[in-house]
């Protein structure tokens, strides 16, 4: 037997249910570091070594290498943003992490954000911050980055330096080998939570999406489901693995209700980290993801049959996209540029035009002061519902004073829109409101002058034109060149490199987006 396997085998129920509340508080005694920390810093010794995962060096470095190199990932297109992966004892759930790290690979990474489930039991508010200078495990120590943690502080109050919350939890030390495999030079950045309702997991994903930059990624931490046997557990985990990759928290938290509502024996849980799930989504989709991919899949009785009436499941996801660009502060509103107060105004004038259209077929009225809705403007108004697109119209060239255009293309998004039946009564509480005000166009000679995630692009040859709103490409995870391909073929009609031809004609232009907060249908990043 392998030295350490031993050690693995005899806490092979901790390892293989790594969410048992309790966890495990022994530190292996033959941790070994290869990189001695400097004796003036406060480092956290490993507390799952030689349980978890081996305690030597050696057995630990080929354990991971192996993983990460049997790991077969699909290709990823766009950047990545964040990875989930599991946090069970090696044997079981590394396979399946081998995945998740496979995917970071050749980047360059300097900022991890570690988040994971507190399984300790503890009172613990909010988020929990680790103020050691390191984390140690047997491939040496990995520096916490305190000046992250200081902006964290600062970005809510929800965030707390607690070590005792970190001290004997497994969640996010497990991740630490992995990330120590296939990445140099970077720090890391703990954060566990037990608080998964909305305006914790909100709070938190805002605030991590405020400081990263594109060297940062973020990383979830979570096992699928708890103890049922393996055929539901398949089910339940697939169920939930599908939600996730959907990137919309209303959608993965009515799929893990339905799943415990099935009366399964034994479902604990689809996902002992489900909050961190959300904030780690949240916190992507503001950076740019749009989709996420299952990576792989597994469950505990596909590597030991006896737990087949007691399993435990596993899932490695990427969560990819176009990185957006810096938002403008919200004091710096430019000239042109609609405040809140008017956002709000106009929103609630979509939302209600259409209530009025759809009562009685009158449209509202639209006279206002306000001299910048007086202004002619062009506009979209978008609808979606359940994160699916179910209308959207507009105009590409300003014709009517901007609170008529909104007005009168609410009413067009919701009943004229020809790809979609017209929108009824009972499904406006369920739609979410989006306006795109728009910049005058301006013509371009070179297609490489299109910037994705700030440029909203017309093509037009002939008779033929199309258009995108500066969101579309992020939303779809396409790069410059995948945007204007799909502009050309599905918008314009024109072949696929059309925008290439000299005969085609590109204008681009800038928009204003802004949509209903939470709560007010449903909220689309």
């Amino acid at each position: 037997m392998r030295k350490g396997a031993s050690k693995l085998l005899l806490v092979l129920t901790v390892c293989l249910f790594g969410c048992t509340r309790g966890g495990v508080s022994q530190q292996a005694a033959e941790t070994v570091s290869e990189a001695a920390p400097d004796p003036t810093q406060r480092v956290r010794p490993p507390c799952v070594a030689g349980q978890f995962y081996p305690s030597s060096a050696d057995e630990l470095r080929g354990m991971v290498r192996g993983y990460i190199e049997a790991a077969h990932a699909p290709e990823l297109s766009g950047d990545l943003f964040a990875v989930m992966a599991p946090h069970a004892g090696y044997i079981y759930s590394g396979p399946v992490a081998g995945y998740s790290y496979a995917a970071l690979k050749g980047k360059q990474v300097k900022t991890v954000i570690l988040i994971g489930p507190s399984h300790r039991g503890m009172p613990l508010s909010g988020a929990a911050l680790s103020s050691f200078d390191a984390w140690e495990t047997p491939l040496g120590a990995v520096p916490v980055n305190q000046e992250v943690n200081r902006r964290l502080l600062a970005a809510s109050s929800r965030f707390k330096l607690q070590d005792a919350a970190h001290a004997e939890e497994h969640s996010l030390e497990v991740q630490v080998p992995f990330l120590q495999s296939v990445l140099a030079g970077f720090s890391i950045v703990p954060i566990v939570f037990a608080d998964a309702g909305r305006a914790n997991v909100t709070a938190i994903a805002e605030a991590v999406a405020s400081i990263a930059d594109d060297t940062t990624i973020v990383i979830a931490s979570t096992d699928l489901s708890h103890y049922p046997e393996q055929k539901a557990a398949s089910e339940v985990d697939h169920a939930i693995l599908g939600a996730i990759c959907t990137m919309d928290a209303d959608r993965i938290e009515t799929v893990d209700r339905e799943q415990l509502a099935r009366g399964i024996p034994n479902l604990h849980c689809t996902a002992c980290g489900l909050g961190p799930v959300v904030a780690c989504i949240e916190a992507a989709k503001k950076l740019g993801a749009s989709r996420g991919a299952v990576l792989h899949y597994a469950n505990s009785a596909e590597v030991e049959p006896r737990t087949a009436d007691r399993c435990v499941g596993y899932g490695a996801v990427a969560f990819t996209g176009v990185r957006r660009m810096p938002d403008t502060p919200p004091a710096a509103v430019s000239e042109g540029e609609l405040d809140q107060s008017q956002q709000a105004y106009l929103l609630k004038l979509a939302r209600d035009t259409i209530a009025r259209y759809l009562a009685d077929g009158s449209r509202l009225e639209t006279a206002t002061k306000d001299e910048a809705m007086q202004r002619e403007r062009a506009v979209f108004v978008t609808l979606t519902k359940g994160g699916q697109l179910r209308g959207c119209i507009g105009q590409i060239m300003a014709r009517y004073p901007l609170a008529e255009a909104v007005r009168n293309a609410a009413i067009s998004a919701a009943t004229e829109d020809p790809r979609f039946r017209p929108v009824t009564v009972g499904e406006l509480a369920s739609l979410h409101i989006e306006i795109s005000v728009l910049s005058p166009m301006q013509p371009i000679d070179d297609y490489q002058d299109v910037v994705v995630g700030r440029h909203g692009v017309l093509v037009t040859r002939g008779m033929r034109s199309g258009v995108f709103l500066p969101q579309v490409a992020p939303e779809q995870g396409w790069d410059r060149d995948e945007m204007l391909r799909n502009l050309c073929a599905h918008k314009a009609g024109l072949p696929p490199d059309a925008y290439k031809d000299p005969e085609t004609e590109l204008y681009v232009f800038t928009a204003q987006v802004f949509g209903e907060p939470h709560g007010e249908g449903r909220a689309t990043e």
